[in-house]
């Protein structure tokens, strides 16, 4: 070894401030301590600093080389230019960092051949920054035919393996695709890889979905920043529901991410550039809002939602920080919840999926009621909109111009509502697990909760 450090099975690690032979030994390692003989110094000729009587690399107490570079094209590795060193990339320190550290980050263009996708059970939409060589959505899904149920493109063109019908063709790049699996699974795209600068995605007037071509995360906002500065985009949204509504400065989406697919809705065709992986993106200007529910989550998502907004001012009444609107259809399913945020709520409510012949969410034109639930009640709601329409529409945004509770105090108790939950949604015990919790809600605003 060229200093004092630590042989791992896998690699080299020098000694340092806070780790020594004690700690390599913990972790597997075997530690060398023998004395070094020779020069330390840059041993690298492209380095500004190379020194040629050096006969041992130098490193600094963080791994980084001594080695100083004038450019990316210089640098031995993918890795971090300083002022006074060079680092080398890593799963834990990247480009990002790397900028924030105040350095210059530079990649030798490894070649990527192949991308993993993992899909959740049900509905989700996916997308791959790879070139596969046969891009028929037949192959490229052939690994998990058996638990494809549907595949579907922004137009609704379907693929249906089970009636043997490819309505879809071949995969875009650059584009996203709803799919209905039976279960999680994951399957591999092959080929070449599509290099985000040269493929700029053509994005149709009104609602399409797009995919993710960089390697790396990137704060939504600020990936479609462009589409923002022209006036253009009304909306984003992820297979979850979860929205990026960059006229309310709400961002519940916070990255796009390798693998997953966006539904977006522009006033204007337009195109969306992404940067190389050399480069980064800006931090989010604005802060992701975790709206998860506190109380009631048990929502079936399916392959169309819409989204309803209810600002701070609409309320009569604001709700306290914990608490949950929680949307039900006609026949008392939950097709909606959202925890209360300030200054704006946003909640997704989910429409019928007609792959099931249940009905698990609302059909057009189906009216909806909204509750609040917290820990010491749970009321009716009464919402008006801005457009007077109170049912559903799939895509569509709607706002809410006020939200009032009808529920008076009286010395009555007459029943006014019940609805059942699972107890863990609701309940913080964990002493009732998942049985059926059913509140009876009385005219005075007292509740009974019975658990069975």
């Amino acid at each position: 070894v060229p200093e004092y450090g630590c042989i791992y099975a896998d690699g080299f690690g020098p000694f340092a401030e806070g780790f020594g032979a004690g700690d390599c030994s913990n972790y597997g390692g075997t530690p060398c301590e023998e004395v070094v003989d020779g020069v330390l110094g840059c041993m690298d000729m492209n380095a500004t600093n190379y020194n040629a009587d050096a006969t041992v690399q130098d490193y600094d107490q963080y791994g980084n080389s001594s080695c100083i570079y004038a450019s990316c094209d210089d640098v031995p590795e993918d890795g971090c230019i300083y002022v006074d060193g060079f680092g080398v990339f890593n799963e834990e320190f990247g480009p990002e960092l790397c900028e924030t550290y105040g350095g210059t980050p530079c990649s030798s263009g490894v070649s990527i051949t192949e991308q993993t996708i993992d899909l959740a059970q049900g509905w989700s939409i996916f997308s791959t920054y790879m070139i596969p060589s046969d891009a028929s959505v037949v192959s490229v899904l052939s690994s998990i035919v058996d638990d494809v149920i549907i595949a579907k493109d922004y137009l609704g063109s379907a693929y249906l393996p089970e009636w043997g019908f490819n309505g879809i063709g071949s995969i875009e790049v650059g584009k996203a695709y709803q799919i209905k699996t039976a279960s999680a699974t994951q399957f591999v795209v092959e080929g070449d890889y599509a290099n985000p600068e040269d493929n700029a995605v053509s994005i149709a007037a009104g609602w399409s979905m797009i995919g993710y071509l960089r390697t790396e995360p990137a704060a939504v906002d600020q990936v479609l920043v462009d589409l923002v500065a022209n006036g253009n985009l009304v909306i984003a949204k992820d297979y979850l529901g979860s929205a990026y509504l960059p006229e309310w400065s709400f961002n519940g989406i916070g990255d796009m991410v390798p693998g997953a697919g966006y539904q977006i809705k522009t006033n204007t065709e337009d195109v969306l550039q992404f940067l190389s992986n050399d480069q980064s993106y800006r931090l989010s200007s604005i802060n992701v809002v975790d709206n998860a529910p506190v109380w009631a989550s048990n929502v079936r998502l399916t392959d169309n939602n819409m989204t309803l907004i209810i600002e701070d001012a609409a309320w009569v009444n604001k709700p306290n920080a914990k608490s949950d609107i929680i949307v039900t259809s006609s026949n008392g399913t939950i097709i909606g919840s959202s925890k209360y945020t300030s200054p704006v709520t946003v909640v997704t409510l989910w429409g019928d999926d007609e792959s099931t012949l249940e009905k698990d969410g609302l059909v057009l034109g189906e009216e909806y009621n909204l509750s609040l639930v917290n820990r010491s009640e749970i009321k009716d709601l009464e919402i008006s909109l801005l457009n007077d329409v109170t049912s559903y529409e799939a895509n569509s945004i709607q706002i809410a111009s006020s939200v009032t509770s009808p529920i008076t105090a009286t010395d009555s108790r007459e029943l006014v509502k019940t609805i059942n939950v699972l107890g863990q949604d609701v309940i913080e015990s964990n002493s009732i697990d998942s049985k059926e919790v059913l509140f009876k809600i009385y005219s005075d605003g007292s509740v009974e909760k019975i658990i069975r």
